[in-house]
């Protein structure tokens, strides 16, 4: 029995910090798959709505940037969304249909442009990268983006294709044929978006000259010798005179002739336009996700000092029974280091079979981890068991042997000859030993409490959470999303196309009401997109303004979503025939712009696809205000937000030209319905397959579990450390009642005196339970004093609660409280039912 245990603490124990070390090795320690991946950094803008994540570039600043810097070898950008490719705004997902046999595939796409890979120094597995110039080329068909080739991830290679040559052969990407030109190395990924296949970049020739345009992310190299600070100093001084050395030309693109003129861009950067800053690429990949890692190791740690303490009680009453046998040793001619030889070795034994066991405990562990939360946290792809952490199990198993093992090993009474060969079977005990044995005790409580209110400060964050108003009804919606051809086909026929699917959908029985929208919320990166605004104070009377959010949407969308509108009205059938051009605002953007003036009728110019100011963008009335909609994240500032109607023709402009809200290829179908989301695949893929039998359906799912998505990184680190914390309170729990029933065990002849002389029950339940609660009270107030200054590392995990919020911190003490005082009343009943006249003819 005592082997079990002493197996099964370990095991959990050992594979729990087991677990936590290689995501803690894979994510953080381990360096970045690059060559000299120290000299990587990104450059980025700081965004107001997610500061740890920053902000995109426009065209003209990384062109800008390229030309001037000196600090910088090689200089890449990419996209894994917002309308780069074909000149549109909005409408790139990150990803694309890839037709492989007879089914399409939705795979995660990235645009490149011809540095990046040479920036990243990586080589390609077969075939070549894309060559100089061969990434910003542009079809010679509008509309179309870049060259017909593509480069494919080792992964989707030999998942697709089945690792058959593939290199110079011919793919359908979206619709448009591409030649395969290489294949790269397995595991090889950019800045941890679990990309399938490269196209590309091909950025429209009107995107070159928009700074509005934030769509790159963008990576460079140090040259050697140069330091991060130097780089540093250098982008200082490069943001001071931006203006007076950026000569980048803008080249302006007709959207109805097509015919280019090179311009001016609009306002080169500035200081006071952009602060840009550079951090390291392991540093961007990575975000909060270090501090939650470093919270879980803390943790796991804690799990192992307290399974170590309670094994090491175990280990002194186990002793204890084993006193006459080392006296026997000992006077057989054993030394004192002979016999804590033994003891530290026998520990050491246990340690590496609890190990073993806990090394399968880690993996799948880390199975159901990467199971249940694929992307909650970076670089999950390259979790496995290596070497380091094969070392790190092996460490940690015989430094717990040797810590649970010591206890004992340091107890004189161990080799006690003439007394312990006296006492034969006599009850009795060391107040020295009982020492050791109640602070290990109070060791583990405190232990335990820490733990205990850290997890309850991570429970209490996921419930604010998870009640936050996320601006609209999530309940009984369903979503999916679909991707029309985006080339050969222009925004009127996928509008067509869209209107004919939402028709079909309201017709189904059990759905109410149905809306298509460019961008689903709670994952969305700003977009910031600059805003013409009249009559506020701007030369001409127009002035621009920043919009973090555009969100294209279809007829009934408010309704669907059930976000309310505040002032005005929504969009109705009235719009579609209408002359006029209307919005939608959220009230920040209301507030933003008109601060205590009625926006109802104001008027903007939305910035798609050309320079604010010019014809082509027409005048917005603004017709309604919109409820605030938490599309960055629930814990995360709404932003300024437009709502674009499609199903609204563009009318005349100067008589010729005609502006229209564009369907994006890329659409969120969104439905309200009594239905589950599983109970509607195979209709909803009927009702997709006859308006388009090549597109398929991706991530069909409720919107419950959109938002739980969002929520993931706060609620694994709730559960793990909860469950950390469950475990560590278990193992408090079962060292009081061991303590207690072994003191009961060996206080048995003073009891049994004690009831003779005419104690009560009531007296001897209270003795032993005093004497628990003794130890508990000691270890519950060690633990709140050391969580008090623990949890305030995890200020900037918690959200609506204070690292050292008064009713946690009450319910975790009442709750150890009432447990432990359950743990001291078993031996204490068991001590109070003892049979005087047993004891004493004993």
């Amino acid at each position: 029995m005592f082997t079990a245990i002493a197996l099964l603490t370990l095991a959990l124990g050992i594979g729990a910090n087991t677990a936590i070390f290689s995501i803690l090795h894979a994510v953080i320690l381990r360096p970045l798959g690059y060559p000299a991946p120290e000299q990587l950094m990104r450059l980025t803008a700081p965004s107001p709505v997610n500061p740890l994540q920053g902000f995109r570039l426009s065209t003209p600043e990384y062109l800008e940037f390229r030309e001037m810097t000196r600090s910088f070898s090689e200089v890449g950008a990419f996209s894994v969304g917002d309308g780069v490719s074909g000149g549109g705004s909005g409408g790139w997902a990150g990803a694309v249909n890839l037709t492989a046999g007879d089914h399409p595939l939705r795979v995660r796409c990235a645009l490149v442009d011809d540095t990046l890979f040479a920036t990243l120094g990586v080589k390609p597995e077969y075939g070549r990268l894309f060559g100089p110039g061969e990434t910003n080329a542009m079809s010679s068909r509008p509309g179309v983006g870049g060259p017909p080739v593509a480069i494919l991830s080792h992964e989707l290679w030999q998942a697709a294709f089945g690792g058959a040559p593939i290199v110079g052969r011919t793919v359908e990407v979206d619709g448009r044929p591409h030649d395969i030109i290489g294949i790269m190395p397995p595991g090889f990924d950019v800045m941890d978006n679990r990309t399938q296949i490269w196209l590309p970049i091909g950025i429209h020739p009107v995107i070159r000259g928009l700074r509005e345009n934030h769509i790159l992310q963008v990576v460079g190299r140090l040259r050697p010798g140069i330091t991060p600070q130097a780089a540093e100093a250098e982008l200082a001084t490069l943001l001071q005179n931006w203006s007076e050395r950026a000569g980048v030309k803008g080249v302006l693109v007709d959207p109805v002739t097509h015919a280019e003129g090179h311009v001016p861009t609009s306002h080169p950067s500035r200081a006071q336009d952009h602060s840009l800053r550079l951090q390291s690429l392991q540093e961007a990949i990575l975000g909060d996700a270090t501090r939650v890692i470093w919270v879980l190791q803390t943790a796991a740690g804690l799990v192992l000092l307290i399974a170590c303490a309670n094994l090491g009680s175990l280990m002194l009453a186990r002793a204890e029974s084993r006193r006459r046998e080392f006296a026997l040793r000992a006077a057989l001619g054993a030394s004192r280091g002979r016999l804590i030889q033994q003891t530290m070795t026998e520990g050491a034994l246990l340690s590496l079979a609890g190990g073993a066991i806990g090394l399968w405990v880690a993996c799948a562990g880390l199975q159901a981890l990467v199971f249940a939360y694929p992307a909650s946290l970076p670089r999950t792809g390259e979790l496995t068991i290596d070497p380091p952490v094969l070392l790190f199990a092996l460490v940690v198993s015989v430094a717990a042997g040797v810590l649970f093992a010591v206890a004992p090993a340091i107890q004189n009474r161990l080799i006690d000859l003439v007394e312990a060969l006296k006492e034969g079977h006599r009850d009795g005990g060391s107040a020295g030993r009982h020492r050791v044995r109640r602070a290990l005790v109070t060791a583990e409580v405190a232990l335990a409490v820490m733990l205990a209110i850290g997890a309850g400060l991570l429970v209490r964050t996921v419930g604010n959470l998870t009640r936050i108003d996320a601006g609209f009804e999530r309940s009984r919606l369903v979503t999916f999303s679909m991707t029309l051809p985006r080339f050969g086909t222009d925004a009127a026929v996928r509008s067509a196309v869209l209107q004919r699917l939402l028709d079909r959908l309201r017709q189904l029985a059990g759905v109410q009401q149905a809306t298509a929208m460019s961008d689903l919320p709670f994952h969305r990166l700003a977009q910031r997109y600059n805003t013409g605004v009249e009559d506020s104070g701007g030369s001409n009377g127009a002035s621009v303004a920043t919009v973090d959010y555009y969100q294209f949407v279809m007829s009934d969308y408010f309704q669907t979503m059930g976000i309310p509108i505040v002032a005005g009205r929504t969009f109705d059938a009235t719009d579609t025939t209408s002359g006029g051009r209307v919005v939608i605002v959220n009230e920040t953007l209301a507030r933003r712009l008109w601060n205590g003036r009625d926006p109802i009728g104001q008027r903007l110019r939305p910035n798609l696809g050309s320079s604010i100011g010019t014809s082509v963008n027409p005048w917005h009335t603004v017709i309604g205000v919109a409820k605030d909609v938490k599309e960055a994240g629930v814990d995360r500032a709404a932003g300024a937000e437009l709502y674009l109607f499609i199903d609204q023709p563009g009318p005349p402009i100067d008589g010729t030209q005609r502006w229209v809200a564009t369907a994006l290829p890329t659409m969120h179908i969104v439905l309200r319905t009594n239905s589950p989301a599983s109970a509607l695949g195979a209709t909803l893929e009927r009702a997709v397959h006859d308006v388009n039998p090549t597109v398929p359906i991706v991530g069909l799912r409720e919107m419950e579990t959109v938002f739980d998505e969002s929520i993931g990184r706060p609620r694994l680190l709730a559960q793990l450390l909860a469950a950390f914390a469950g475990l560590a309170l278990l193992l408090a729990l079962v060292g009081t009642y061991g303590v207690l029933s072994f003191m009961v065990a060996e206080r048995r002849r003073e009891i049994g005196i004690r009831v003779s002389l005419g104690a009560t029950r009531s007296s001897i339940v209270g003795l032993v339970t005093r004497q628990g609660l003794v130890i508990v009270s000691v270890g519950l107030t060690l633990g709140l004093a050391g969580a008090l200054g623990l949890t305030r590392l995890l200020g900037s995990l918690l959200f609506g609660v204070e690292p050292t919020d008064a009713v946690t911190l009450a319910a975790v003490a009442c709750t150890i409280a009432l447990a432990s005082t359950l743990a001291c009343a078993i031996p204490a009943w068991r001590a109070s039912r003892l049979d005087p006249n047993t004891v004493l003819r004993g």
